[in-house]
């Protein structure tokens, strides 16, 4: 029982009204389900759209290498026609080919004059050349000389000197009357000169030669001559 408050002037106050609570109040049950459902909608708008976003994104990474365009096929546009193979023309033979059928195969030779003209020819060989002498059955003779030409060949070689890799020789030259020499500088081993010389070696200021076929021989400064025809 509520109790009641009396004034002196005797005029009665009402007591004030009980608190109203929140789950009390008519309708508010309605409005958390509206909103409950309108932010779940959100959620859902929001996964779909992340889930487009990957599946579009990973469908345009992954093109399929293997796929490939077929050529567009131009009906109303004819083939170029092939080109016509080259000939090549055989070269032009300027030498006879086979032999003329109108000329004979053999054709006898001519008589000679009457009464012959035989011929005699004599050769005589000489150090000095060759002498030919040929007379005719009418008496006429004709002499002919060839003078032989002067053959020179290596009778001795000479060492000059002998620098640090090469040598320098002079080689004389016999033809049966004159003798001439001949000099060759900077001469290497293991090389030919003069023709008929090789130079084996070079060492010490000694060098080791070959005539031909023959046997080595060395020549030095004090021994530096050799007699070889």
């Amino acid at each position: 029982m509520s109790q009641q408050t009396f004034t002196p002037s005797g005029t009665q106050v009402a007591e004030p009204p009980a608190p109203v609570l929140p789950g009390d109040a008519g309708g508010t049950g309605d409005d958390n389900r509206r909103k409950l459902m309108v932010v779940g909608a959100a959620v859902g708008v929001l996964v779909l759209a992340i889930v487009a976003f990957f599946l579009m994104k990973g469908g345009s990474s992954n093109k399929d290498a293997s796929f490939t365009p077929s050529p567009i096929q131009h009906s109303g546009i004819a083939a170029a026609p092939a080109k016509p193979a080259v000939v090549k023309l055989p070269r032009q033979v300027s030498a006879p080919v086979g032999r003329d059928p109108f000329k004979a195969l053999y054709v006898a030779p001519a008589a000679g004059p009457a009464g012959g003209s035989a011929s005699s020819t004599t050769t005589q060989s000489s150090s000095s050349g060759t002498s030919s002498t040929t007379t005719t059955a009418g008496g006429t003779t004709t002499s002919t000389t060839t003078t032989a030409k002067a053959t020179y060949h290596p009778v001795w070689v000479q060492l000059k000197g002998v620098p640090t890799t090469s040598a320098t020789f002079v080689v004389g030259y016999s033809n049966g009357k004159t003798l001439k020499a001949v000099q060759y500088s900077l001469v290497k081993p293991l090389r030919t000169f003069a023709g008929s010389f090789e130079l084996l070696s070079i060492r010490n200021g000694e060098a080791t030669l070959k005539y031909g076929d023959g046997s080595p021989f060395t020549l030095d400064s004090k021994h530096n001559f050799m007699v070889v025809g």
